[in-house]
């Protein structure tokens, strides 16, 4: 079973969490099934054009960048592919309030007074320069219209994968009605240290904030939120480099502080640095599902989370929820956990309520091989009544 994995042109030269998730769902598709084979193939396309033919299903991924799905989307039909996304799909309200209140400076004057849509054309646009392969596909939105052609994907697939029950009522809210039986849930997996990792035997990091470091992860105000209550913290994540702005102001403030600023580390280097910390804490303007959150919760710290995302689904009561837009809200969501943790009654780690609902990378893969047999059997049925 061969599946493609159409995806944004720049995938390759700048991935992301889409990128880290299709990755891992192709490593896991290698893993031999009970006849020694492997359980399927995968192959990412970055490019909009791509021949399909040989392959027997399309996993398109990333609702929120339709000029670039849209097409795969209608090269998959032409090609008569049986079609599944991950349309990793953000609340638009979230992402508008982000470019309102989260933005720096004179960016936000003017992102704040557009919809999701509006900014996502100029991107596009944008883009366009950089990758004129694009410039085809931009024109074509405009012409038939951004909603309209996200909608006929997420009705055109066979089935809609999301990473939680958020993401699903976030489409519907800003779609419209999509049959029930179009959604299945296949939450991201994680990286657990019974896999090789050692734990720490102590805790000698107050708190930990891993992500790359932007206006969306929030960090200043979290800095700034530490700085007050005289907590230190250690922080992790490359700059993104169309934040330099935003990264200059977080350079400057964590160079006055207690804190410490490791940049960019290894996935193996971030998870012991977790294991040692006691409290694990984000802040985003808005998240899907937050892959950091579980991966911290599974190494034992303490989870302070953004209310914007999956997490509570996932963990419940076992963490401690903050809005993004008040320092306040932070500050006490940090206040309740580091008392949580001193009283040794902050249900962390494996150990915790919901922490049969953490997926490791494994059972996703076996997930991901039903869902994609399930989808090519009825699709062949389908012919073969047609």
């Amino acid at each position: 079973m061969r599946v493609a994995y159409p995806m944004r042109v720049d995938a390759l030269d700048k991935p992301g969490g889409d990128v880290l998730q299709v990755m891992r769902y192709i490593e896991e598709g290698k893993k031999p099934d009970a006849d020694g084979q492997p359980r399927f193939e995968g192959s990412i396309l970055g490019t909009l054009s791509a021949d399909l033919s040989c392959f027997d299903l399309v996993h398109l991924t990333n609702i929120d960048r339709p000029v670039d799905t849209y097409p795969s989307f209608i090269a998959a039909n032409a090609a008569h592919k049986p079609i599944l996304i991950s349309p990793i799909h953000h609340s638009y309200e979230e992402i508008e309030r982000y470019e309102r209140l989260g933005r720096d400076g004179g960016v936000s004057a003017i992102s704040g007074m557009l919809t999701f849509q509006q900014l996502e054309y100029l991107r596009s646009m944008v883009r366009s320069f950089e990758y004129p392969v694009l410039a085809s596909a931009v024109l074509r939105m405009t012409l038939s219209g951004m909603r309209k052609a996200q909608r006929e994907v997420l009705t055109g697939a066979r089935r809609i994968l999301v990473l939680g029950e958020k993401e699903k009522n976030d489409i519907l809210h800003d779609f419209g009605e999509i049959p029930e039986e179009r959604f299945v849930t296949l939450r991201s997996g994680f990286e657990s240290f019974a896999d090789g990792l050692a734990t720490s035997p102590s805790r000698d990091i107050e708190v930990c904030v891993v992500g790359r470091i932007e206006a969306r992860k929030n960090q200043v105000s979290i800095l700034r939120v530490l700085n007050r209550i005289g907590v230190s913290g250690v922080f992790v994540g490359g700059e993104n480099p169309k934040h330099m702005r935003y990264c200059q102001r977080f350079r400057e403030l964590i160079s006055k502080s207690r804190s410490r600023y490791l940049g960019q580390l290894s996935h193996e280097k971030t998870l012991a640095l977790m294991s040692r910390a006691r409290l694990h804490v984000s802040a985003s303007w808005f998240e899907v599902s937050s892959l950091v959150d579980l991966e911290a919760y599974g190494a034992g710290c303490g989870i302070v989370s953004s209310q914007c995302g999956g997490t509570r689904e996932i963990l419940g009561d076992a963490a401690e929820y903050v809005d993004p837009g008040s320092e306040k809200s932070i500050e006490d969501g940090i206040d309740r956990m580091l008392a949580r943790v001193k009283r040794g009654n902050s249900e962390w780690g494996e150990q915790g309520p919901q922490a049969s609902m953490l997926n490791t990378w494994s059972k996703v893969g076996d997930e991901l091989e039903q869902i994609y047999r399930e989808a090519l059997d009825a699709h062949r049925r389908g012919l073969t009544q047609a």
